[in-house]
């Protein structure tokens, strides 16, 4: 089946587009008193429902209902939470999970063995992210009603920081399947959904008296206001009616000087040109590798990275995270900004009078990326040709190889991930389905392997993505969060928001 979007930042982009098409509307203010915790944020959850669950921003939406099998840490590794003990056989294909036997859902039923087995079931056929990251999943079996074993059909080195994610968020089994979570979540978090939400405008979370684990939760009460305009939300965060908020680079400065504290943390996306037709099918040229590596010698990362992104993040020409196994400082060095480099290739393809590019105009998200990618490509001799997109189609227009190229950005989290999401001739932002014999090798090698061997495989596929150009990456950014006073908000590797048991009060 063929996910929605798969990922956090592919999803972000799909609502930012089709959000331009929208006009601003009044924002709900959120108290910043008591024992609430006010966040802004720019859309509302897609959904509630097991298998759908997306990372990123949607967090702030489903960490409040919603218990996971295991917790990461803020270094990304998995500890504790609905699962106490966890380990592998010997070949890692059958982990067995230990549970605790205190925890049920608000509906009264207990989160169980049973309950843990139908959500694994029910979400491995979902089509958001969580789904992707359950694909191995073969067989769940329940022992006892503390006790599960899971069998996957290969090794997968993410499964356990994966259900310490929306991926091993469990719901009450009895509205699994009748579609109810979709916009009413039943689970055994923290908080609940209070009726006093107003859908798409404002949602509210009242506390769990029964949670298991309080302490870890100061707030009695969250909210969370969808702003649709960016100064509206800096102007409630500058009058206390937000807590937290995501904001720009460009408004970071100006955030600060108004008092604000603004914390930054990577934000684990790659953003940058995707050469996704590297066979041809639409556009021939981009079968050459010496045409895709003019591209990357044709843009000015520095520039990009220094004017667009105010210096926020790390500059890149690696789709693997700065932060994974797999990252290699020195590739940063491969695609130096050449524009008679580039030009020379062109010419050594055959493509000294250029081609024409067409690509999706994402001009309305990325006005100033999209200039600049223009301008480096007729440096070259490529000429872009952006066609009007759709936002509620953007994604499965591209999905669906509509288009050779795009200025776009997909997770960059752990290795592993990486290879999943975009790599592996399956993988959803494989879009052409690119099956190169070489990347399979070594994503299968890297797949048995732990440790220091595995590392050594993922820095030998990065490296020769980087050298066949698949991707022309100009930056890693960091995701800013203004903050009112008396909170203080902590990031988590591999994740592009806090969690909200990160949001705490100073004192």
């Amino acid at each position: 089946m063929r996910r929605k979007f798969a990922t956090a930042a592919a999803a972000a982009i799909a609502i930012a587009l089709a959000a331009t098409a929208c006009s601003g509307q009044p924002a709900a203010g959120g108290s910043s008193t008591g024992g609430t915790l006010a966040l802004a944020t720019v859309s509302p959850p897609q959904s509630w429902q097991p298998g759908d669950l997306l990372t990123g921003p949607e967090i702030w939406y489903t960490q409040p209902v919603y218990d996971s099998l295991l917790r990461n840490d803020n270094e990304g590794e998995p500890v504790a939470n609905v699962a106490t003990e966890w380990s592998y056989n010997d070949d890692s294909t059958v982990l067995s999970l230990k549970l605790r036997d205190d925890v049920k859902f608000t509906d009264g039923t207990a989160l169980d063995a049973e309950a843990v087995k139908a959500n694994l079931e029910s979400a491995k056929t979902g089509s958001g992210g969580s789904a992707t990251q359950l694909r191995f999943i073969e067989e769940v079996t329940v022992v006892d009603p503390t006790a599960v074993d899971i069998k996957l059909s290969a090794p997968d080195p993410s499964f356990l920081p994966s259900l310490g994610g929306p991926a091993g968020m469990m719901a009450s089994p009895s509205h699994l399947e009748d579609g109810s979570l979709a916009t009413t979540p039943v689970g055994s978090g923290p908080y609940t959904l209070s009726p006093s939400t107003q859908a798409g405008s404002k949602y509210v979370y009242t506390r769990n008296a029964d949670y298991w684990n309080q302490e870890l939760y100061p707030y009695d009460e969250i909210t969370a206001t969808i702003f649709n305009d960016k100064n509206a939300m800096i102007n409630a965060l500058r009058a206390g009616q937000v807590n937290v908020a995501n904001i720009e680079p460009k408004d970071v400065e100006s955030v600060s000087s108004a008092g604000q504290e603004v914390v930054s943390f990577p934000s684990y996306n790659a953003n940058g040109l995707y050469l996704f037709d590297r066979e041809g099918t639409l556009v021939p040229a981009l079968a050459d590798v010496r045409v895709r590596q003019a591209i990357n010698y044709a843009l000015d990362r520095q520039s990009l990275f220094d004017q667009l992104y105010n210096g926020k993040g790390a500059k890149t020409a690696q789709m693997f995270s700065v932060d994974s196994t797999a990252y290699l400082p020195e590739l940063e060095e491969r695609y130096p900004y050449d524009v008679a480099k580039a030009k020379e290739l062109m010419a050594e393809a055959g493509y000294a009078d250029g081609f024409v590019l067409p690509m999706p105009d994402v001009s309305p998200i990325y006005p100033s990326e999209q200039a600049a990618v223009t301008e480096a490509l007729a440096a070259i001799g490529i000429t872009t040709e952006y066609q009007p997109v759709n936002g509620e189609t953007f994604i499965s227009d591209l999905l669906g190889a509509k288009y050779p190229a795009a200025i776009f950005r997909l997770d960059a989290n752990r290795s592993w991930d990486t290879t999943q999401i975009a790599l592996d001739p399956d993988a959803l932002w494989n879009t052409f389905h690119v099956n190169d014999p070489k990347i399979v090798e070594l994503i299968t090698k890297a797949q048995g392997e732990t440790g220091d061997e595995q590392a050594k495989t993922f820095q030998e596929l990065n490296t020769y993505v980087v050298e066949q150009a698949w991707f022309a990456p100009w930056i890693q950014g960091d995701n800013s969060f203004g903050l009112s006073s008396g909170v203080t908000a902590e990031g988590q590797k591999y994740s592009t928001f806090p969690p909200i048991w990160n949001i705490q009060p100073t004192s």
